[in-house]
């Protein structure tokens, strides 16, 4: 990279690819310094890049033969939950997750497919997981679309933003919720049960 891009990086929305790109890396800044470490970076251009993230060591750390097992959760939802996230990874783990907490799931890779999926399944869903950042449509597009078809539609939005900037866009228009990813099962749990009741 060059100098000038290397210093735009980890800027919201800053891409030298096409429009719907550049939160990425502002994602993992994010993220990372939510675990209180840092990123550095080596690049030259033509040569390539490199990222090192530096995360704090755990102190006292135990053995993988002392972990505790994970507890099955202390409460069970039911329903249809429609995750919407461009991520194939993060879909299936969010369903498993959700298939844990007793829920039925519908899934759909970007905006438009979950805005069909929200339109023809109204009736069954009882709340949308929405990722922020997706190609085709956004977000804040989908969730205000969502709205069109059912003003009470209960959206928890999932970003690895924090939460005040990740929500800064959707102050006063209804958004349930907020999980920041990565998360645990137990935050999306103690989530849900909110927006749920």
């Amino acid at each position: 990279m060059t100098p000038e891009i290397m210093a735009r990086i980890f800027d919201p929305f800053f891409t030298t690819k096409f429009t719907g790109r550049g939160l990425g890396l502002a994602a993992v800044l994010g993220i990372v310094r939510g675990h209180k470490g840092a990123l550095k970076v080596y690049s030259e251009a033509g040569r390539g890049s490199t990222f090192k993230i530096l995360l704090p060591c755990l102190i006292g750390a135990t053995s993988s033969s002392t972990l505790v097992p994970a507890k099955v959760p202390d409460w069970q939802g039911n329903g249809t939950i429609l995750v919407v996230d461009d991520e194939e990874t993060v879909r299936a783990t969010v369903a498993r997750m959700l298939q844990v907490l007793g829920f039925k799931v519908l899934l759909a890779n970007n905006g438009e497919d979950g805005l069909q999926q929200f339109r023809e399944h109204t009736q069954l869903i009882a709340a949308v997981l929405l990722d922020l950042t997706m190609p085709r449509l956004d977000g804040e597009a989908t969730f205000r679309e969502m709205r069109r078809v059912n003003p009470n539609v209960r959206a928890v939005l999932m970003s690895g933003f924090n939460e005040q900037d990740a929500i800064s866009r959707f102050v006063g228009k209804g958004l349930a919720g907020f999980v920041q990813k990565p998360f645990r099962l137990s935050e999306l749990r103690d989530t849900l049960r909110r927006v749920l009741g």
